[in-house]
Order: C-alpha cells, then sequence, then structure tokens
C-alpha cells in the first residue's frame, strides 16, 4: 500500500484547516492532487478489508469543483 500524506482544507478558499494526516492511497494520486478521503471503517473497507489496521484512505481525485452560494 501506498501511503501519502495529506492536508485537509476549505474548499471556499482552499486554506488548511486542522493538522496533515497519513492516508492509503490505492488509486495513485499525485503530490500535489486534491483528493477526497475517508476514516474509520470506509476507510477500511476502501483498503479491501474490515480487518485492515487503516484508519484513512484515499477514494476519488477531485479535478475540478463549483461551488454555488
Amino acid at each position: 500500500l501506498k501511503l501519502m500524506i495529506i492536508q485537509p482544507f476549505n474548499p471556499i478558499d482552499g486554506k488548511a484547516t486542522g493538522i496533515p494526516l497519513v492516508a492509503i492511497d490505492n488509486i495513485g494520486a499525485g503530490v500535489g492532487e486534491r483528493v477526497l478521503y475517508v476514516n474509520g471503517s470506509s476507510a477500511r473497507t476502501a483498503a479491501g478489508g474490515t480487518d485492515i489496521p487503516v484508519d484513512a484512505a484515499v477514494v476519488a481525485i477531485i479535478d475540478d469543483q463549483e461551488i454555488v452560494p
């Protein structure tokens, strides 16, 4: 499994929020790409099984975003 350090951010202004965390990456995201991640039991399921000791997993690469007020 590939591990990545990811930084949560506010999608409105793009500023970092919270602290960085380590997540597994099964989809092949690159450095600097915006990603969607899940944690807890959803991360274990994304990793391939509920018995895998994973707490965060990258599940999508964000190509574009549109925020409508």
